[in-house]
């Protein structure tokens, strides 16, 4: 794992679909990209973020596996279907027209872990969803897609890091997601 100068890492825990999905998405990505007139995600970057940890230091690493052990319990059922945008971020994406009931409880139990470390999690409604292109300038999607589904079987700790090309995510830890 790369580290910041100042030791620091950014990280997020996310689902991250199966290798052929990730290609669907990613070629979709390119195309939503295009008609919002933004940039597409890189394929191997396409994932559905759960919890955002943020800069913290390296330190704090062994904090943050434990937790995501602590809250992987089952797998979860995703069906992206639909293609929206939040404008004011540029941001374009395909998410879910409702969230799962095991996916919420994953959030919420990884949202309990972060608050009790002190790291400060977002207070609105939990929205799935996999952003497919930034930098947008509009018109953003608002419609029915696929469906593209997967059985999200790992939940994973990712490392962000910024290059000249944009971000770049790299898995450090993985966790099964098992029945029972």
């Amino acid at each position: 794992m790369t580290i910041a100068a100042d030791g620091h890492a950014r990280l997020f825990f996310a689902l991250v679909p199966p290798p052929p999905l990730q290609r669907l998405l990613g070629k979709l990505a390119e195309s939503v990209a295009q008609r919002a007139r933004g940039r597409a995600v890189a394929t191997d970057n396409v994932h559905l973020t759960i919890a955002f940890i943020g800069a913290w230091p390296v330190a704090k690493l062994a904090q943050w596996k434990d937790a995501g052990a602590r809250c992987a319990e089952r797998p979860v059922d995703v069906t992206l279907n639909r293609l929206g945008g939040f404008s004011r971020a540029g941001v374009a994406w395909i998410g879910t027209t409702t969230t799962p009931a095991a996916l919420q409880q994953l959030v919420d139990a990884l949202a309990l872990e972060l608050t009790t470390a002190g790291v400060a999690v977002e207070r609105r409604a939990y929205a799935a969803h996999v952003t497919l292109a930034r930098r947008c300038r509009g018109p953003f999607p608002n419609e029915g897609v696929g469906p593209y589904e997967w059985r999200a079987d790992a939940l994973s700790l990712m490392r962000s890091y910024t290059e000249r090309d944009g971000a770049r995510y790299v898995e450090v830890e993985r966790w099964p997601l098992r029945s029972g």
